[in-house]
């Protein structure tokens, strides 16, 4: 009876390991294909944000089988989406789409952002243009500076949130020529396309790849970036040196990344970082990357960690001299 009751007990015992084995191997495995991978991009749909990383979700749900989602989570320039994913679970089921607006949010004390977050991939730069629409009396940058010195505070300067890096470039703009504009936010790239569009902001700055889907409505004025653009259709576009205003320094563009909360394991970093790595370098991404005159800058892991210590370098000056700077370490 004892050994009956002991080969019971060992009987019980060894199901027991067989089944938190079974079901500890489907816990570890990464990607589930039952599971999806969702993308928080912190701006509303229809901006420029927005589309870099829907374009990106079909390529990488195409190269690895995996699907993702793209969710918006929009509010405090780009923050509320920033916290979403560094309040959430560091298993690789879910990553930020950062970037530059992730740089400018975390020094301006509304998210820890970067200093919760781990690097997978650094993407691309969308230079930056100032643009009114088309009916608007400015035909030239300068037609529109010396207009708003002569009216303070009349001429609305639209930027996507004080948050990101529009809003900081509008700032930099404002101090550059002496106060002159009424810097107004909006809620994301989307909002201020239609508002300046709808005729409740005068002028915007906005991403060279939404002046681009709203050609026929937007008259660019100065492109922010060092060099001219690689587009031809706005190729003539003069940066602010050639427009007649050397020597001011903001920021010329929005940098986009991909980054998951910090704690997140090497191996699903390592994933996403070859899946993005694939996605990136597919021919539809590439084409659409050209298109829309975005400029690759693509690395992973460590290498973009220090690639993206270089644009937080950058930042850091600007917000101090612009007095946003806010962030406690």
């Amino acid at each position: 009876m004892q050994k009956k009751r002991i080969a019971a007990i060992v009987l019980v015992l060894l199901v027991g390991m067989t089944f938190l084995v079974a079901t500890g191997s489907k816990e570890v495995m990464y990607p589930d294909p039952e599971k999806n991978i969702t993308i928080v991009v912190p701006h509303s749909p229809g901006g420029s944000t927005d589309l870099i990383f829907r374009t990106l979700a079909e390529e990488m749900k195409r190269v690895s089988g995996i699907n993702f989602l793209v969710t918006n989570i929009t509010g405090a320039g780009s923050a509320t989406g920033t916290n979403e994913v560094i309040n959430g679970s560091a298993d690789g089921y879910m990553f930020l789409g950062a970037g530059t607006h992730t740089t400018a949010a975390t020094m301006q004390g509304l998210t820890k952002g970067y200093m919760e977050l781990d690097h997978v991939a650094a993407l691309n730069w969308d230079p930056f243009i100032i643009a009114v629409r088309t009916d608007k009396p400015w035909m030239s940058l300068r037609d529109l500076i010396e207009d708003a010195k002569s009216r303070p505070g009349k001429v609305t300067l639209g930027n996507a949130g004080m948050g990101g890096a529009t809003g900081v470039a509008s700032v930099g703009i404002n101090l550059a020529f002496g106060k002159s504009f009424n810097v107004t936010p909006f809620n994301g790239g989307a909002d201020l396309i239609a508002s300046v569009l709808g005729g409740h902001c005068d002028v915007g700055i906005f991403s060279q790849s939404e002046v681009i889907a709203n050609k026929n409505s937007f008259r660019p004025l100065a492109i922010l970036s060092e060099e001219r653009s690689s587009l031809a259709s706005l190729a003539s576009v003069p940066n602010l040196s050639d427009a007649g205003y050397p020597g001011i320094t903001i920021p010329g563009g929005s940098f986009r990344s991909i980054m998951v909360k910090k704690g997140t394991g090497a191996k699903e970093k390592q994933w996403l970082a070859d899946t993005a790595d694939k996605a990136f370098h597919s021919e539809n991404f590439q084409a659409f990357m050209k298109n829309s005159g975005l400029i690759p800058v693509f690395s992973t892991l460590e290498d973009f960690a220090a690639y993206d210590a270089t644009i937080v370098a950058d930042y850091e000056p600007i917000l101090k001299e612009a007095g946003l700077y806010k962030l406690t370490k």
